[in-house]
């Protein structure tokens, strides 16, 4: 048996619409359980045989009992925060909902039987949690001969599951509403792929997409290597040069080379205290160096949190230099400008970057803040 605890992807935001979708779930649980053979609740279940339009939306709400809530529920919670990160509050609930009614669309084609719950749903964020963090991974708790946590790769964890219910749709279905899931999977991961597409998401370097497009050019590259280009041969047309071997580096650029190391190794060991002290030695050694996005981010907050106010100060310039398409590029300029309005006294500074951050920021606590910074600094 296996649990998924959580994933390593950092939410930006608080994802309130899928911690209601949640708590609305477990509610309607609690006042249905008893009755889910009455009338009453059975008129909410899709009835493929009698099917209402209002059906596609309230099935989505009904669960059979305690292990089916939980299960879709603690899915829900894994996967659906991440997406609803990505996707916003209006347009995640919209796509859950959608979700939704596609998977009741996939099961009353195809079936005649009642179905209710989430499940579809669920199946759906799943989807696009594939197609927009294949490479994030997820904590399982596992239940063997041994009890114990393990890492595995979303696109690993959510492909296991696709391909376990399409085996038992093949196989004959049974109680479980497995058409319902494939249509959910199919649906999430077209729209997660879409919305990559047409760039109504901005994109990643580590989405579906652009993995599929990064293995496309190997494979190009790979047949134009075994069709006789030699991109490294100086007789081939258009090729370059000799090129000469590289030198070593200084012992100053070792230095610097050592300490990235060094932050990435605790990076990845989800040390970011470990880091932010490592990323302050390498500002020692080059007070410009920039990390990759997230980490520098991260270790930007974890300076911030730590009371380091100047260095955390320096940290967010550079990131707000350097990553200058930040999709929230707004909420690090906020943070800025509180620190050099609170703890280091540039007032100009920070009526500045708050003054930019105001008309971008869509949270009114983010907002309330910004404009009393702006008003006891005077702006």
């Amino acid at each position: 048996m296996i649990i998924p605890i959580r994933t390593d992807r950092r939410l930006q935001h608080t994802p309130w619409v899928n911690y209601a979708l949640i708590f609305i779930n477990v509610a309607i649980f609690l006042l249905t359980r008893h009755q889910l053979g009455s009338a009453s609740v059975f008129r909410f279940m899709l009835n493929p045989q009698f099917p209402a339009i209002d059906q596609f939306i309230t099935y989505q709400f009904l669960h059979a009992g305690w292990m089916h809530l939980i299960g879709n529920m603690l899915f829900l919670y894994i996967f659906g925060n991440s997406v609803e990160d990505r996707l916003g509050k209006v347009g995640y609930l919209a796509f859950y909902l959608a979700g939704g009614v596609m998977a009741g669309f996939g099961h009353a084609m195809l079936e005649s039987s009642p179905v209710l719950g989430a499940s579809g749903s669920v199946a759906a964020v799943s989807g696009a949690y594939l197609a927009l963090f294949p490479k994030s991974n997820v904590t399982i708790l596992y239940f063997f001969f041994l009890i114990g946590f393990i890492e595995l790769p979303s696109m690993w964890l959510i492909g296991f599951y696709i391909a376990q219910d399409l085996f038992f749709e093949l196989m004959g279905g049974g109680r479980v509403a497995y058409l319902a899931h494939l249509a959910g999977y199919a649906f999430g991961f077209a729209t997660g792929i879409g919305l990559l597409k047409v760039r109504l998401l901005p994109r990643e370097p580590y989405d579906m997409l652009t993995m599929i497009e990064q293995r496309r050019r190997r494979a190009q590259f790979t047949k134009m290597t075994r069709d006789g280009f030699q991109p490294w041969d100086a007789n081939n047309p258009g090729a370059p040069g000799p090129v000469e071997p590289p030198k070593p580096p200084t012992p100053a650029e070792q230095a610097i080379m050592d300490k990235r190391a060094a932050i990435a190794a605790a990076m990845n060991a989800h040390d970011v205290a470990a880091a932010a002290n490592r990323y302050l030695e390498l500002l020692e050694l080059d007070d410009q160096q920039v990390l990759g996005q997230q980490h520098h981010l991260d270790i930007a907050n974890q300076l911030m949190s730590a009371g380091h106010h100047h260095k955390a100060a320096h940290a967010y310039e550079l990131f707000l230099d350097t990553y200058r398409a930040y999709p929230n590029r707004e909420q690090v300029q906020l943070i800025l400008g509180v620190i050099y309005a609170r703890y280091l006294g540039r007032t100009a500074r920070a009526r500045d970057l708050l003054t930019e951050a105001i008309p971008k920021l869509h949270d009114s606590g983010e907002k309330d803040l910004a404009q009393q910074i702006l008003a006891q600094i005077g702006g």
